[in-house]
């Protein structure tokens, strides 16, 4: 879903990188410090596209919802330690 054509048109360009598995990320997102605005963006960016996304991926927009939560949530978590994120 990340990955899907719908999320690259409304212009995520982070979370597609999920899709994108490498032998370097292992199928791994790495969100770095400097990068955590632009994440917290494009989730949010999803967020109010969930209908959209939905209906063009076939995957319920409550879940996307939570997802996209639990993502944001965890940039909140790494901007107070001064980390970064990671998903897998």
């Amino acid at each position: 879903m990340w990955g899907s054509a719908a999320a690259r048109r409304l212009g995520a360009t982070i979370l597609p990188q999920l899709a994108d598995i490498t032998v370097e990320n292992r199928g791994n997102l790495q969100v770095s410090p400097a990068q955590l605005d632009a994440f917290e963006q494009e989730c949010a960016l999803l967020a109010g596209n969930v209908g959209h996304l939905s209906a063009a991926t076939g995957h319920d927009a409550d879940r996307i919802l939570r997802y996209l939560a639990t993502m944001r949530h965890a940039v909140t978590r790494a901007r107070a330690v001064g980390g970064g994120v990671v998903i897998w």
